[in-house]
């Protein structure tokens, strides 16, 4: 029992020493900036949001739906690791304490976010609704409460391979949560909260007498634990260099027409290699997709000038400082060596690929306002996000290009 303890002791401390490696290379202090201008930038335009808000807003639809979403997603962080299905598979009658800690974990983490969440939507719901703050602590509990029932479940759900009965579940549990948190928010007679009390009450019986005497799915743990904390790597990659991450490729060749503006000669080989890093790995090209669809989609809906260029150059600022980390991409494989090009190239080169993809990248977010908006504006979108983006390859760039070689 004891050793079970201390277990647990020792993932935990692991688990905290990995992230807070990684952290500090990923709020340092130019994302810091980026990230409390875009909160600040954030927090004003909501505060006047909300201000236009009245009683007609449907502010327990969309708070149902947003802590409903909340409320059932809830992984259970196991911290299990490979070898655990070979040597805790044989005790895994003594690993309840175990297990319980790692529910209560789970529940510490999320309640947090949870916490957060409400925050936010709280100015929303005083200003649509009519009532006060003083709300705020009732419905938090009440969403605490949801949290650790969800939990349980999905903890019970782990122990059923069945996708579709997964799905079932997930669809359930989204809409009695949704729904009573919407009635919740509308103020709803007390009987409703009644038949919601009996409801969960039933499910959660129905579901552990459905799943008591089986035994878990150690193949699935594992593999969810390793999923997000692959998640957590593939994010920490874009500031610095995760050896423990596993890369993917993938050719698309559908995009293999850009490589013919790529001329043939002795020069441009770091050029073409670089370009193939951008468009085939996992990591950069998902980066740089995701990161201008959002941008878009931020941009479609914004109606000031102004706020355009801003969210323009923050994308293209989040864009070209994540693809720094290519530039060694390739530098622990011994083949590049071989290369019979002066290695200087190799900066020029890749200086030449992140212009170039942030120059489309400032082209698409320009048409994307001269749709949304008007012809002028999304001119001066563009051209203001092309200037960043020379100012920032010529000026910022090298400079950390120098201090990454100098690291190595």
């Amino acid at each position: 029992m004891k050793q079970i303890e201390s277990l647990w002791k020792e993932r935990v401390q692991l688990y905290i020493h990995e992230l807070r490696k990684y952290l500090k290379y990923i709020f340092n202090d130019h994302l810091l900036f980026v990230a409390i201008f875009a909160l600040g930038a954030g927090a004003y335009y909501y505060n006047g949001w909300v201000k236009t808000l009245d009683e007609s807003f449907p502010i327990g639809l969309v708070m149902g739906i947003l802590l409903g979403l909340f409320l059932t997603m809830s992984p259970i962080y196991t911290l299990l690791k490979e070898a655990d299905k070979v040597y805790l598979l044989p005790i895994e009658m003594k690993m309840a304490s175990y297990f319980r800690k790692s529910i209560l974990f789970s529940f510490v983490i999320q309640a947090y976010l949870l916490l957060m969440l409400l925050a936010i939507c709280m100015p929303m719901y005083v200003q649509a609704s009519g009532n006060g703050f003083q709300s705020f602590l009732y419905i938090l509990i009440v969403l605490f409460i949801l949290k650790v029932w969800n939990l349980y479940l999905q903890w019970d759900m782990l122990k059923i391979q069945d996708q579709r009965t997964a799905i079932f579940d997930w669809l359930i549990r989204f809409v009695l949560n949704s729904c009573f948190i919407y009635f919740i928010i509308e103020r709803a007679n007390p009987w409703i909260f009644g038949l919601f009390i009996i409801l969960y009450l039933a499910l959660f019986v129905f579901y552990h007498r459905t799943v008591k005497g089986k035994t878990l799915k150690w193949d699935v743990l594992i593999d969810k634990e390793q999923k997000r904390l692959n998640a957590f790597y593939r994010f920490a990659n874009l500031f610095t260099d995760v050896p423990k991450l596993k890369g993917q490729v993938k050719r698309r060749k559908w995009l293999d027409w850009i490589f013919q503006f790529i001329s043939y000669e002795q020069k441009n080989t770091y050029t073409f290699l670089f370009a193939r890093t951008l468009i085939r790995s996992s990591e950069f090209f998902g980066l740089y997709m995701r990161l201008s669809i959002i941008g878009a989609i931020l941009l479609y809906f914004s109606n000031q000038m102004y706020l355009s260029i801003g969210i323009s150059i923050l994308f293209l600022f989040l864009t070209a400082f994540q693809l720094i980390p290519m530039v060694n991409y390739h530098e622990l494989k011994i083949w590049q060596y071989l290369y019979p090009v002066d290695r200087t190239f190799k900066e020029k080169s890749f200086l030449t690929i992140l212009t170039v993809s942030i120059f489309i990248q400032s082209i698409f977010f320009g048409v994307v306002v001269l749709f949304s908006q008007s012809w002028l504006n999304g001119l001066i979108v563009c051209l203001a996000g092309i200037l960043f983006s020379v100012i920032f390859t010529k000026s910022y760039v090298p400079v950390r290009l120098r201090k990454m070689s100098r690291s190595l």
